[in-house]
């Protein structure tokens, strides 16, 4: 199933369908391989990305979170490197990351539990999808560079929807948004700290994100 001709449907089944375990089945050193070919693999995260629930919608939320951890953290597939692949057009590769916030608007922000996870014990029953909303900006091995002028348009595409997943109704996308920025504020300082300024003069920004987002504004963020 490994090589650049892996279809689309191959690639969300090895993605997404195992079961549940602890650790998860991609911590296996000898674990399948599915690497389709950078320019593959942008189309299928866009594919997947724009329309989450038509493709994955069916699958449990630990199941969900078990694939999406194997897709964004490079300890477990280097399949988020496509993105800034040079191999690939640049307008494929904003276009997938512009495609990140259907990602939160339609799949974290109806299955994720509207609550924040930074410093909180619940006690509740919590989506398992919460984890990876959480850290999504936090393992995707994508960073910013200022210095690179080649690299504006792309890491503006990145802050823009940081900024925009800030106006979803939802404490746990606006959570991940702000880990996300507070992430970023190492790049683009100025930026960051204006988005954020913006989103504490609105009138529903909780008290335990407006202290998060204040954290956020300073790089402080874990």
């Amino acid at each position: 199933m490994n090589g650049p001709h892996t279809t689309f449907e191959a690639w969300l089944a090895h993605c997404f369908n195992h079961p549940v375990s602890d650790p998860a089945w991609h911590c296996d050193i000898d674990a399948p391989m599915c690497e389709p070919s950078p320019a593959n693999a942008v189309e299928y995260l866009t594919r997947l990305f724009t329309k989450p629930l038509t493709f994955v919608g069916h699958f449990s939320d630990e199941q969900l979170n078990q694939g999406l951890w194997y897709l964004v953290s490079p300890s477990s597939s280097d399949t988020m490197f496509c993105l800034v692949d040079a191999s690939v057009p640049e307008a494929s590769r904003i276009a997938c990351v512009k495609a990140m916030k259907r990602l939160y608007t339609e799949l974290f922000a109806s299955r994720c539990s509207d609550i924040t996870s930074n410093g909180i014990t619940h006690t509740g029953s919590v989506s398992a999808l919460n984890s990876v909303c959480y850290m999504w900006w936090d393992i995707l091995p994508i960073h910013g560079r200022p210095e690179q002028p080649d690299r504006a348009q792309f890491d503006e595409a990145i802050l823009i929807v940081l900024e925009d997943t800030l106006s979803i109704s939802s404490q746990a996308c606006q959570e991940s948004a702000l880990h996300g920025l507070g992430h970023w504020a190492l790049y683009y300082p100025t930026r960051v700290q204006a988005v954020i300024r913006k989103y504490l003069a609105t009138s529903y920004v909780s008290p335990l994100l407006r202290n998060y987002a204040i954290a956020a504004e300073a790089g402080n963020v874990q």
